[in-house]
């Protein structure tokens, strides 16, 4: 049994070979959920074919079963001859309530250490997420504080028990010629609703922040689940939250860019848009009279209503990152098409000038996510 990472754990392999960046060159960034590396040969095929400078990747399988018990991380950096550093995510526990598919050991057992107790689990593997790149990157994990799905407790009810927790990947890119960047791997939990899930990203934007007078070049992608819509809506297991129904006449995705990223740090601390959510006449009632008697929009003193924690109201808010796809295009299909949502995300800070962009997979040939590439050049700053 190989030696694997447990749950919030950095794992980084080096494959990198000599290549050259030109001057002015757009720098390529790939983003990309490879569903567990059902499909590795396909999807190693198309990323050496797309040659991206960075690939931010979700869903990455390590020793698992329903992937051919292989270390796709590994396997990846090799054949792709490039950097790349992993964050384990879950344990995945071996179990006969899991279906054929999604099953993860051949039966081995494995020693796991949770909570201080050495307990013996089934045997499985690792899931998680990584960033690669033909440049040098120094790795961290972004521990979430918001965790709106207890896996351990309530992974067996979704016939997937596993170990662990949602975690993000932060990668410190280094390169001459090019100013330090900073790359955001995440992947949101999709067993909630849009309260979980802005919670969760809350915690991206809040380290971003912090980070923003340092390194100004900044880029979030990711598998944001972005999902409470149509025929989910009709779901508890998919939209769990009031907003199934608050958010009605939007695609979550649509939701999103009006209400979080429509809501700039310069807007004020706290996010009103997200204060006032259902309550439309009370905001404008509110910035009538702020502008009345204080000249400015001054932070309500009452307990906000929408549902939103104050904590998330502070750090929801959008620092300076565009998106450059359309908010109600399609990275993933399902139930014969009768679903559509987009739920993967390229986010650059205005630092970036976004040259071209691509979709690809888009018959899900490979993953079941279309693949978001864009061609981006940094601008200088000073």
């Amino acid at each position: 049994m190989p030696n694997l990472p447990s749950p919030g754990e950095l794992l980084i392999y080096d494959y990198r070979g000599e290549f050259q960046l030109y001057p002015n060159k757009a720098i390529k960034v790939l983003q990309w959920n490879v569903e567990r590396n059902y499909k590795s040969d396909e999807i190693i095929e198309t990323i050496k074919r797309l040659d991206p400078d960075i690939a931010i990747i979700q869903e990455i399988d390590i020793n698992c079963k329903r992937s051919g018990n292989i270390d796709h991380m590994e396997k990846m950096c090799k054949e792709l001859r490039l950097k790349g550093g992993f964050v384990a995510e879950f344990f995945e526990l071996e179990s006969p309530i899991r279906q054929d598919r999604d099953q993860v050991s051949y039966g081995q057992s494995h020693i796991f250490l949770k909570t201080q107790l050495t307990t013996a689990f089934q045997g499985g593997g690792v899931h998680g997420n990584a960033i690669f790149s033909k440049f040098d990157m120094e790795f961290r994990v972004v521990d979430h504080k918001h965790h709106p799905f207890d896996w351990e407790k309530d992974g067996d009810a979704l016939r997937e028990p596993r170990v662990g927790r949602r975690y993000s990947l932060a990668a410190h890119v280094k390169h001459d010629g090019l100013p330090p960047m900073l790359c955001y791997c995440v992947h949101l939990e999709v067993f909630c609703g849009i309260i979980g899930r802005v919670s969760a990203f809350s915690d991206i934007l809040k380290d971003s922040r912090e980070n923003w007078t340092t390194i100004p070049h900044q880029m979030i992608f990711g598998d944001l689940n972005t999902m409470a819509h149509s025929i989910a809506r009709l779901s508890p297991k998919y939209a769990r939250d009031r907003y199934r129904f608050l958010s009605l006449g939007k695609q979550e995705s649509q939701w999103w860019n009006d209400n979080v990223f429509g809501w700039q740090d310069t807007d004020g601390p706290l996010n009103l848009k997200l204060y006032f959510y259902g309550y439309n006449w009370l905001y404008r009632f509110y910035k009538w009279y702020c502008q009345l008697v204080y000249g400015k929009i001054i932070n309500p003193i009452w307990p906000c209503f929408s549902g939103f924690p104050q904590e998330v109201l502070r750090e929801a808010r959008n620092p300076g990152f565009t998106d450059c796809w359309p908010s109600n295009m399609t990275t993933l299909t399902n139930y014969s098409g009768l679903f559509k949502a987009r739920l993967d995300w390229t986010l650059t800070s205005s630092n970036f000038d976004v040259i071209e962009m691509e979709i690809g997979n888009s018959d899900y040939a490979a993953s079941d996510h279309a693949y978001l590439m864009v061609h981006i050049r940094p601008r200088q700053t000073g």
